[in-house]
């Protein structure tokens, strides 16, 4: 998985030390109500389109961003789902790197008619999936994250404060 300057720039000083970055996933829902995903390369599971946010970037920007790096398909956020973070959005990559992340989820709808193909080195395949046929073979944050986004509530989800 690629890493961007900024961060390079960043790892060179810390080495693989913790850091807590911003992050987007994308739940694109098609005008047939199916959902994009991709096969990850780096977990073999599918997920959601999913990145860092790039300084100066908006968080909308990555979404759409991200989604046209990895897939191929312009999309419109239409909305915030959920903010997310905690111990599920702590990873440690294979190099050793770790890090955390707070999530902000769009659900997004495709403005083209394209067909979704692989469009970088991060996925193996990419495709729409029935919103009731999903993959099994998903991590489990990425499971909740589509249920979230699927349930259709009005406002954002976020979990409640440990007091």
């Amino acid at each position: 998985m690629p890493i961007s300057e900024y961060i390079r720039q960043l790892r060179a000083k810390i080495g693989n030390d913790l850091l807590l970055l911003p992050g987007v996933t994308a739940v694109v829902v098609n005008e047939g109500d199916e959902v994009l995903l991709q096969l990850r390369r780096d977990t073999g599971t599918w997920a959601p389109p999913s990145g860092g946010v790039e300084p100066g970037e908006t968080v909308a920007d990555t979404a759409v961003r991200e989604v046209y790096e990895e897939t191929g398909i312009a999309v419109l956020p239409e909305r915030v789902v959920a903010v997310l973070s905690g111990g599920d959005y702590v990873v440690t990559y294979p190099n050793g790197d770790r890090m955390a992340t707070v999530t902000t989820v769009f659900r997004c709808r495709p403005v083209q008619t394209a067909e979704p193909c692989v469009n970088d080195d991060e996925s193996l395949a990419v495709r729409y999936f029935p919103r009731d046929a999903l993959p099994e073979n998903m991590l489990p944050r990425h499971k909740s994250i589509l249920k979230i986004a699927l349930a259709d509530e009005r406002s954002a989800y976020f979990d409640p404060p440990s007091i």
